[in-house]
């Protein structure tokens, strides 16, 4: 406990670092969307070690912090946007550039796709994928809270038929499949006219947190309900599991919270202005400032 609230207070520490660079070097636009995407990791680090203070809240915490984990993915594809000065502009400069559709998590029904331009067809249906990654965690939340309420739920892992959790769970796994596909195949569009942006670290640091707490929280969570973690009453094998893997994620968090601060925190391209009043000026008025000067 002592160790994971150290880290999680310097997780915290970074992301205060990075909120008053980015006030200080960058137009209020980018750097809200870009605080918003940080934040996922104070957030997550900050969730997890809730949960280890107060156990029962576990579920809740690990709830909201998937959500938050698919809204941080959004607001980097909004961030990407407001790089290329809105959704038509961006278009404009993506208008015909090749799309590599090979890739993951969809590489192995992919890997013989031909590279395709970009028009303006592809780059709605690309959208629409991301947006449904982002509001779909959502209703399967508000679906699973009314089954369990209902009974349409039952608890562990039954893979009876008439179980909804099955059925939530798959549409889950699509949504995300597809959502981190879009996000894959958008970036590496976009990345060879905005390179000066480094769009491609800045999504991998946050498709690495987002897989990395996925996938450990499904594997502590098997292994705790099949009994495997020591059991110290009254603390069960499932809680000792909660607390190792809150242990292990939020010192994973840390690390990537590291990385996000070394990608994220780079001066504005000197495509980038901020419009400024005039100084010393008796009427309303304005110039263009260039933030890298």
């Amino acid at each position: 406990m002592g160790v994971t609230g150290i880290t999680t207070l310097a997780v915290l520490a970074l992301f205060v670092k990075e909120s008053m660079y980015l006030l200080q070097h960058w137009p209020f636009q980018y750097c809200f969307l870009t605080l918003l995407c940080l934040n996922a990791f104070p957030f997550a680090a900050g969730g997890f070690f809730v949960s280890m203070i107060f156990p029962r809240l576990a579920e809740v915490s690990k709830s909201l912090i998937l959500l938050y984990l698919h809204a941080s993915l959004l607001m980097y594809f909004r961030l990407v946007i407001a790089y290329g000065d809105g959704d038509k502009n961006m278009l404009r400069k993506l208008y015909g550039r090749e799309m590599v559709l090979q890739g993951p998590p969809l590489c192995c029904l992919c890997f013989c796709c031909p590279k395709v331009p970009l028009t303006r067809r592809k780059f709605y249906f690309v959208k629409l994928a991301i947006y449904q990654f982002a509001v779909m965690p959502l209703l399967l939340t508000v679906m699973k809270c009314i089954g369990i309420e209902y009974g349409f739920i039952t608890q562990g892992y039954n893979l009876s038929p008439y179980n909804a959790a099955l059925y939530i769970s798959t549409i889950s796994s699509v949504s995300i499949m597809f959502g981190v596909y879009g996000l894959m195949v958008f970036s590496r569009t976009a990345a060879a006219p905005m390179k000066d942006f480094k769009i491609i670290h800045k999504f991998t640091v946050l498709q690495a947190s987002f897989i990395l707490i996925r996938i450990q929280l499904i594997i502590f969570d098997v292994v705790g309900q099949a009994g495997a973690f020591p059991c110290f009453y009254p603390i069960s094998s499932a809680i000792t599991g909660h607390y190792i893997s809150s242990a292990v994620i939020i010192t994973e968090v840390f690390i990537l919270a590291l990385i996000a601060h070394v990608v994220f925190l780079h001066p504005p391209p000197y495509m980038i202005h901020l419009v400024v009043p005039l100084a010393n000026s008796n009427s309303p008025g304005s110039q263009i400032v260039d933030l890298t000067s």
